[in-house]
Parts: C-alpha cells; structure tokens; sequence
C-alpha cells in the first residue's frame, strides 16, 4: 500500500504543469457584436477555457487559465510562475515592450497563440520575437497546438537538430 502511495506521489509530481495567460480584451470577446465581428467569432472566455481545460484533460497536464486586462498583473503572474512552460495569448498587449522584455528573461519555453490571423489584418505582435513558437488563425485549435507546442520543447530531444548543436 505504501510503494502504490509513492508511486501516485511520484507521477504526480511528474506531471506537467501549463500556464495559459489571455491578455487584455480577451474577457469581453464574442460578448457584443463589435467584437463578434472584429473577430470574426462568437467564442467568448468561457468557451476558451473549457476548450484549454479540455485539451490538459486529453495531454494529461495540469493547467491554470489566467485573463488579465492589468499589464503589470500580466507580467508579475509570468515573473512568478512556477509552471514548466507558458501559453500566451497576448491580445491587447501584443505592443508592449514591457511584456517582451518579460518574456524574454524567462528560463523556460513560451509559445504566442492567438484566435484568428491578426497577419491578415496587417497587424503584428511585438512579443512573438520572444518566443519559442507561434501558432495564428486556428481559432481555438490554436491553443492545443501552443499547449502540445509546450509540452513537446520540454523534451530534452527538442533540441536534437538545432544548428549548431546546443548538446
């Protein structure tokens, strides 16, 4: 009884754990019809996190979904996140060079998601230099594949063919 106690202890200090940030504006997609438009969607932020909590259920990870109007709320829970990696969906920080700078002093993979494709609208995000991979225009697909995304640069194979070699 004890080794199956250390065993379930072992696994579940094993398991991952994801940080999902939405930024500012994506608490009132899809709840006016200025929004459903501009985006092309009636996905609202409940929608979003039953899709992101669905998804960890099905990779077997744990998973904290935050949405944060407040920059500096934003960049203090990434300072102090204690997760493995970090899905972001910058929304109405995609500017902001406070945010760049944050994410680019992690020690640990990001990866930007975004609903729609914000390139077809001529707009770019600042914070996609900084990251570890980029996935647009999926609609909520995009954050399984930024969660998979995550997961997968955790693996020390990772890196197996980078140029030159980091091993």
């Amino acid at each position: 009884m004890a080794s199956r106690m250390l065993a379930t202890a072992a696994a579940a200090s094993a398991r991952k754990r994801l940080l999902v940030l939405n930024g500012k504006g994506l608490d009132v997609r899809g709840t006016t019809e200025e929004t459903r438009v501009y985006f092309k969607s009636s996905a609202v932020l409940a929608d979003y996190d039953k899709h992101i909590r669905n998804t960890a259920t099905e990779l077997g990870v744990d998973v904290e979904h935050v949405q944060t109007n407040d920059l500096a709320e934003c960049i203090a829970r990434l300072q102090s996140s204690t997760e493995d990696a970090i899905v972001i969906n910058p929304a109405g920080f995609m500017k902001e060079q406070a945010l760049v700078d944050c994410i680019g002093g992690l020690q640990k993979p990001v990866i930007e998601v975004h609903y729609g494709n914000f390139f077809a609208k001529g707009a770019f995000s600042e914070v996609t230099k900084v990251c570890s991979g980029l996935f647009v225009g999926a609609k909520l697909e995009s954050y399984s594949l930024g969660m998979r995304a995550a997961l997968s640069a955790l693996d020390p194979q990772y890196t197996k063919f980078d140029y030159p070699s980091k091993m």
